[in-house]
């Protein structure tokens, strides 16, 4: 699923970039601070012979070169990953780690598969197992948000529930379509007495009584201020339809050839989420150092929003990014009874626990 703000995104932020061009590795300043225990270190010291080696100590091997494609704009809803690349946590595991930002006409998906990415990360882990089902030989190893932030959103009071759908005007992005489709089949609704049109990310149709209901990420500040403060969210994971976000993937062989460097990518991005949720300040103003032409107030404002999908009850027990299978298995069940998937799949083709399994060090919250 494509993220819900693309249009107003872009009028807001000024941010109409292609993005392929853009490394923002490069502009990192964070010096590197002291290594934190690892599960699997990718990066052990050597020395010239056996004999320097009980004599000197050891030297470091050269951080190995490391890319990582957004799945969106550079923006704040990243801001532990650009809290830990700034900070040095990736240098701190042998990562010379480099970010490209992502956009609206950037996949993703297919710049890691064809390997010009190493990594890459999805705004929904839907884009994963309809990539799955597509033969396309790519899986997630661990999720930033342990809730999508997807949303239907009202200022009708009385709309408290799927039900009060019914005789509704809903204005979605196109890219939502499943979404509202998967509500009204959960939900057994009538389609035929729910007006659904498509109105991209604009807020104007919702203010102007002309929809009921509107489609928005409920963390993205300037889209929920120009709804205003009597606005109501009805968040989609909490109609059951459940789905991860911000999602990080590799290629099968990646996975096969390379698990030590995403063990420790892992660690790294984790030690960087937590200390910008830690520190909202702090993690705008360095988001703001790679992310331009941004709103501190509003990029300060949506991290504080997002920062409390970082964590829940699984994550409390297992550890930040961690994934359930039971989870993906439903979302790719709800996707594959509305005809979406090309081939049948589970969540052991789209995902993996195994890179997390190999880092203790984890956050739980």
């Amino acid at each position: 699923m494509t993220n819900a703000k693309d249009s107003l995104s872009l009028t807001r932020r000024g941010l109409l970039r292609a993005g392929g061009a853009l490394s923002l590795g490069a502009m990192g300043t964070g010096l590197l601070a002291a290594c934190a225990p690892a599960a699997q270190p990718a990066s052990l010291p050597t020395a010239t012979s056996a004999a320097a080696a009980a004599t000197q100590v050891a030297t470091p091997k050269p951080p190995q070169p490391v890319s990582m494609r957004l799945g969106w704009l550079a923006n704040s809803q990243y801001a532990g990953d650009f809290v830990a690349l700034d900070k040095g946590y990736y240098k701190e595991r042998g990562i010379d780690l480099r970010i490209d930002p992502g956009g609206p006409n950037i996949d993703p998906v297919s710049l890691t598969a064809s390997g010009s990415n190493t990594i890459g990360n999805v705004s929904s882990i839907a884009a994963m197992f309809l990539a799955r089902s597509n033969g396309i030989p790519v899986r997630a190893f661990a999720t930033a948000l342990q809730r999508h932030p997807f949303a239907f959103i009202t200022l009708d009071q009385s709309i408290k529930s799927p039900e009060d759908f019914v005789g509704k005007r809903i204005g979605i992005q196109a890219t939502a379509r499943p979404l509202i489709d998967a509500v009204i089949a959960k939900y057994k609704l009538p389609r035929d007495k729910i007006t659904i049109s498509v109105i991209g990310s604009e807020t104007v149709p919702l203010l102007t009584k002309q929809v009921d209901i509107i489609t928005a990420w409920v963390i993205d500040a300037p889209q929920m201020a120009a709804v205003g403060p009597g606005a109501k969210a009805l968040l989609l994971w909490d109609m059951g339809i459940q789905l991860y976000a911000f999602t990080y993937f590799t290629t099968d062989e990646v996975l096969k050839s390379r698990p030590d460097m995403l063990a420790d990518f892992v660690a790294a991005s984790a030690k960087g989420w937590e200390w910008a949720a830690d520190h909202p300040e702090e993690a705008t103003d360095i988001t703001l150092k790679y992310a331009k032409d941004l709103k501190r107030d509003l990029e300060l404002a949506t991290w504080k929003q997002e920062s409390s999908f970082l964590w829940s009850a699984k994550t409390k027990e297992q550890g930040w990014g961690w994934m359930e299978p039971q989870v993906w298995d439903e979302a790719i069940r709800v996707y594959g009874d509305l005809g979406l998937l090309k081939a049948p799949i589970t969540s052991k083709d789209a995902m993996t626990q195994e890179i997390l399994q190999r880092v203790a060090s984890r956050p739980k919250r």
